[in-house]
C-alpha cells in the first residue's frame, strides 16, 4: 500500500463518521437557527433575539450556569479532597465504593430520592412531614420549609444532587491520577522542609493538571444534560427550568 494512503485508510472512517455525526448535523442546526420554525422563511437574528431578552430564556441560561459554575465545582473539588485524603487511609476502597455508588443510580431515581430528602407537605394539610430535611429542621426546633419553591436557593438545592451524583466520578478519576505522582517527587519534597499543603499546590496540582481538566470539561458536558432531575424534582417551576 502506498505509504501516503495509510492515514487515509485508518484515520479515514473515523473522520468521516465525526463529520456526518456530528459536524455536518452541527453546521445544519446552525444554519436552521437563522430559519422560522417551520424552517421556510430565513428571518435573520429574530431567534437569537428572542432567546436573549425572553425572560424564561434568560432564566434557563442563568440556571445553566449556575449547574456549570457551582455543580462542576464543587464536584471537582470534593472528589479532588477526598481523592487525597483518601489515598492516605487503609479503607481507601471502602471509601470510594460507598462515594461511588451514586453513579450507579439514573438521574430520574436519583430525583425520587431527593425529592423525598426535600419533601414539605404543606401547613394545615393535616399530613406528617416526610421529608429528611423538614424532619431534622423541626427535630432542632425549627420550622418546615417548602425547599424546592424558594427562588434562586431551589436551584441550589438541585445542583446538590449532581455534586452527590458526580463526586465519585471526580474521585476515582483524580486518585488514579494521584497514584501515578513520582513517590520521589513527594520524598525529595519532604526532605527539604515543604509542609503537606505546599506539597499539594506545588507537586500535587501541577502533576493532575490534565487529569483535573478532563475531568472538569466531563462534568460541565454532563451539567448541561441535567433535565431529568430538574423535571421529575420541580418540573421547572419556581425559577429553576
Amino acid at each position: 500500500m502506498d505509504p501516503r494512503l495509510q492515514p487515509f485508510v485508518f484515520v479515514g472512517p473515523g473522520v468521516a463518521i465525526l463529520a456526518w455525526y456530528l459536524a455536518i448535523p452541527t453546521l445544519r442546526t446552525l444554519v436552521l437557527s437563522f430559519e422560522d420554525e417551520n424552517s421556510f422563511h430565513f428571518i435573520g437574528l429574530a431567534n437569537y433575539i428572542f432567546a436573549f431578552t425572553d425572560r424564561v430564556m434568560l432564566e434557563a441560561f442563568r440556571n445553566n450556569l449556575l449547574w456549570m459554575i457551582f455543580g462542576t465545582s464543587f464536584s471537582v473539588g470534593l472528589g479532588l479532597i477526598i481523592a487525597v485524603l483518601a489515598d492516605r487511609s487503609r479503607f481507601e476502597s471502602i471509601f470510594k465504593s460507598i462515594i461511588f455508588m451514586p453513579m450507579a443510580i439514573s438521574f430520574v431515581g436519583a430525583g425520587v430520592i431527593w425529592k423525598f430528602v426535600y419533601s414539605y407537605k404543606g401547613e394545615g394539610s393535616g399530613i406528617a412531614e416526610i421529608g429528611l430535611l423538614n424532619a431534622i429542621i423541626i427535630a432542632l426546633g425549627g420550622q418546615p420549609q417548602p425547599w424546592l419553591q424558594i427562588p434562586p436557593w431551589n436551584n441550589f438545592l438541585l445542583i446538590i444532587i449532581m455534586i452527590w451524583l458526580q463526586t465519585g466520578f471526580a474521585l476515582v478519576i483524580i486518585s488514579s491520577a494521584i497514584k501515578g505522582i513520582p513517590a520521589e517527587h513527594v520524598e525529595a519534597a519532604r526532605v527539604d522542609g515543604a509542609n503537606e499543603f505546599q506539597i499539594f499546590f506545588n507537586i500535587t496540582i501541577p502533576s493532575i493538571q490534565g487529569t483535573l481538566l478532563t475531568v472538569t470539561t466531563t462534568i460541565v458536558i454532563f451539567s448541561l444534560k441535567l433535565f431529568d432531575v430538574v423535571r421529575v424534582m420541580t418540573g421547572g417551576n419556581n425559577g429553576t427550568t
